[in-house]
């Protein structure tokens, strides 16, 4: 996954950096201009290069908005008090001090901004009855200076909500893969238990048949076994190989999760002849026409039919029977399998490991909207049934 890097433009700047350059400049060049055509009205005092320093400073500290907001909007406070203290006519100059208050309202608290709105207003009343006091200023200075405030912590809100909802976003979407990954932890799991238990059962039954009756081996029925052995090998690590792709690729943040297709119940014929091969007898009832099923229901019917057959060969053993049922309505699906419990009379175990066997079962089909029945049934077997209904 490759990590956000901030974005850069002139040699190496960061762009927020460059826009305030450019805004700063902007200010001292609309000051420059406009005090050079300002004429002294009255009492007055002549625009000179004090004038210009002081409004260039005051131009220049809005650099420090994003580090020291505080001390930005202290310099162009007493930047304009000493303007308008030494009788120079207001004019452009006077923009610093609404710009300055705006970017400390998008930086600080309310309180603090309220603080630095009182002492731009408090310098330029003071400015003005020092110098040469025009009420329309003095007045207007209180005004400006709270709008200016309030329009800073709109800026402020505004930035905050789009900054909520990109993290929120970013939550989303980390959630969507570790539910990604969740996912194919599940089908690992019930892919390399499946092929486990069928090489655990032909493997015993030809060792069994080797160690205690050599002279009755029936070299028939170990290529059989053999055969089953290779072929269940072979599933596995075709899946095992899919699943690992997904996770070498690691998706970063924003890119959806590839998927690779999954098994469905279309596949349940499959399930079953593999059970066959291990000596269960199994008998399947499916529909002839089913309704047209999500990806992910019918993914997790064909799970629950192979953990449900895995459980049966694990712990009923070869010589068992098992039912598997698949009923469809318009609006409904039920998968149910169901074993005698083998000539030992053995029903699986629940596992309760994060994940595994039944757990992991039932987690799967709850996590698209269906509920899961597990349990021993009269027959001396177990029974798991598996239920959707959508509208």
């Amino acid at each position: 996954m490759t990590p956000n890097r901030p974005v850069r433009t002139i040699k190496g700047m960061k762009r927020p950096v460059v826009v305030t350059l450019f805004g700063v400049a902007a200010v001292i060049t609309v000051f420059v201009l406009g005090t050079a055509h300002i004429e002294a009205d009255g009492a007055e005092r002549a625009v000179d290069a004090g004038a210009y320093v002081l409004g260039i400073v005051a131009a220049l500290s809005l650099l420090l908005w994003r580090r020291r907001p505080l001390v930005m909007v202290g310099v162009v406070a007493a930047a304009l008090f000493t303007y308008l203290a030494a009788a120079y006519p207001p004019g452009p100059v006077m923009i610093t001090g609404p710009i300055s208050l705006v970017l400390l309202g998008a930086r600080v608290p309310r309180r603090q901004a309220l603080l630095g709105a009182a002492l731009i207003a408090g310098a330029v009343i003071a400015g003005q009855l020092i110098g040469d006091a025009r009420p329309g200023i003095v007045l207007a200075a209180a005004g400006w200076s709270l709008a200016a405030v309030f329009a800073g912590e709109i800026v402020s809100a505004r930035r905050d909500r789009m900054h909520a909802e990109r993290e929120r976003n970013r939550l989303i979407e980390r959630q969507a893969i570790t539910d990604e990954r969740l996912r194919i932890a599940q089908d690992l799991h019930d892919s390399v238990v499946h092929a486990m238990a069928t090489i655990n059962v032909q493997a015993g039954a030809a060792s069994h048949v080797l160690a205690r009756q050599p002279e009755r081996v029936d070299p028939g029925q170990i290529a059989g076994a053999l055969d089953s052995i290779r072929a269940a090998s072979a599933e596995v690590l075709d899946e095992l190989g899919a699943i690992l792709g997904l996770l070498r690729r690691d998706p970063g943040i924003g890119e959806p999760p590839s998927r690779q297709p999954q098994a469905g119940i279309d596949r349940l014929g499959e399930l079953v002849d593999r059970a066959r091969s291990d000596g269960i007898t199994v008998t399947l009832d499916v529909p002839d026409v089913l309704p047209a099923l999500g990806a992910a229901i019918s993914t997790t019917a064909y799970r629950v039919v192979q953990e449900a057959l895995s459980n049966v060969r694990q712990h009923a053993g070869a010589g068992a029977a098992a039912v598997v049922s698949v009923a469809a309505g318009t609006n409904d699906l039920s998968v149910s399998v169901v074993d005698d419990g083998g000539p030992n009379g053995a029903a699986p175990a629940v596992n309760n490991g994060p994940g595994l066997g039944l757990v992991g079962m039932r987690e799967r089909v709850e996590s698209t909207g269906g509920t899961l029945d597990t349990g021993p049934v009269e027959s001396g077997g177990f029974g798991v049934a598996a239920r959707w209904s959508w509208r």
